[in-house]
């Protein structure tokens, strides 16, 4: 259900707004100063798409301390308002606030509306927020217009409209001007228990902006690299609506190099249901299943305009199986193909390693951008090597190991012309932390041999 309160704005006598729009009308010269302005317009309204069946949208960040009190026995106490108001519920009672700081009042009927007007100087980035009452059972919105001198209107900019128990955030790239903000009580109402909300103007903002609430949210399907984005205050949330095509994997990772900065990327569910969360320069793998979810950046401290964090979701292919196809080493040892000590056909290594070869899913197709980890253990005090690598977009692997240290020789082989002393160590691949299948699970680990011709 859409509410909407039809606004009748004869503002004459309001001096607040009278004063806030003469300057507004004497540079834009539409009206004389000595003219009380006719505000004309105006309709709130409430999105209703995440209002039923939603989740509380969680809220990381740190809640707005220490408000100045809007209430109207505390007005006087640092706050310049309309002094023939009793009370900010309509624009013509508007309470006048300023950016940067955070106010608290409360809504005491059904259906109420409070109201405030503040003035910027310069053009920029607006970000509104709300911190809500904590109940089921109360939903209170944010909305923010603009006066429009030039036909003495209020022109709706933007609304947050989320379910109960949800802050509510609008960003708005905005001109100087004076502009309304106003918290209306969409369901319940509680005449004894404050909200806050604040305005922040920002100077510099990236070029996606605004994106602070899931009306505005990028649209990003499958894989995807966002860069260049930044934090500009320290409510400021970029989000994105995520769609997943089908069934997928994907490397998760959010890069921040702000120094003094601690970001962290969320996840949730098409219903604003928590999926849980990627901190700052961490790398994460997670399978998703098709649908759409809803992505936000937020900063848990400080931020910085300055410089760009990057957000990269990176699909692969979860491999179940590897077939390797060599395995390099020292060209003394390295036969270049398996060899048979009695034992069965291994690939004999000596000081160093690289295995090649291919990784693929359940299916048996090419497992594509998957991590890939090779582990031996020697036989001298059971030390374990590995390395690393990722596959190609063709699911091929190159991993190398060095320094492993001299082979014990605990078996022999009668050759020829001499005799080798050589161990049997076991050879493991992983990948994500999951063994997987492979044609070759152990090595010959070449210690020596010595001249013994028959």
């Amino acid at each position: 259900m859409l509410k909407k309160w039809f606004l009748s704005l004869a503002i004459a006598g309001s001096a607040l707004l009278s004063g806030l729009a003469g300057q507004a009308e004497a540079s834009a010269s539409v009206l004389p100063a000595a003219t009380p302005p006719v505000v004309k317009g105006g309709e709130l309204t409430s999105p209703t798409d995440f209002k039923s069946q939603r989740d509380a949208l969680p809220e990381s960040r740190k809640p707005l301390e220490a408000p100045l009190s809007l209430d109207k026995a505390a007005r006087g106490q640092g706050l310049t308002v309309n002094v023939n108001a009793a009370l900010n519920n309509n624009p013509n009672n508007a309470a006048q606030v300023v950016t940067g700081a955070v106010y608290a009042d409360k809504i005491t009927e059904a259906g109420g509306q409070r109201w405030y007007v503040f003035q910027t100087n310069a053009p920029g980035k607006l970000t509104a927020y709300l911190q809500t009452i904590p109940s089921a059972s109360i939903d209170y919105d944010l909305h923010l217009f603009r006066y429009d001198p030039a036909t003495s209107s209020l022109v709706e900019q933007e609304t947050s409209s989320y379910g109960p128990q949800s802050n509510e955030q609008i960003s708005r790239i905005a001109p100087a001007g004076i502009y309304f903000l106003a918290v209306s009580a969409y369901t319940g109402f509680d005449a004894n228990t404050s909200y806050y909300f604040t305005v922040v103007e920002s100077a510099s903002y990236d070029t996606a902006e605004p994106d602070d609430n899931i009306w505005h949210a990028q649209q990003k399907t499958d894989s995807f690299t966002v860069s260049g984005q930044t934090i500009d205050n320290s409510l400021d949330a970029d989000w994105i609506k995520y769609t997943v095509t089908a069934a997928k994997s994907f490397h998760i990772k959010l890069a921040n190099s702000a120094p003094g900065t601690t970001y962290q990327l969320q996840i949730f569910n098409q219903n604003l249901g928590s999926l849980g969360t990627v901190d700052q320069n961490k790398d994460v793998d997670g399978s998703l299943t098709p649908g759409t979810y809803y992505l936000r950046v937020v900063s848990l401290n400080s931020y910085n305009a300055s410089v760009p964090y990057s957000l990269t979701f990176s699909e692969y292919k979860v491999p179940t199986s590897v077939d390797i196809v060599s395995i390099k080493s020292e060209p003394n040892v390295d036969a270049g193909q398996r060899i048979n000590y009695g034992e069965g056909n291994k690939w004999r290594i000596q000081n160093y390693m690289t295995v090649t070869g291919l990784a693929k899913d359940a299916s048996g197709a090419p497992a594509f951008n998957a991590p890939i980890t090779v582990y031996i253990q020697t036989k001298l005090n059971n030390k374990i090597y590995s390395g690393t690598g990722t596959t190609s977009s063709n699911g091929t692997f190159s991993v190398t190991i060095n320094g492993i240290q001299p082979a014990i020789g605990q078996n022999l082989f009668y050759g020829y012309a001499s005799t080798h002393y050589y161990d049997i160590i076991p050879l493991l691949v992983y990948s994500g932390g999951t063994q997987l299948n492979a044609n070759d699970n152990s090595l010959y680990h070449f210690a020596y041999s010595i001249y013994s011709p028959h």
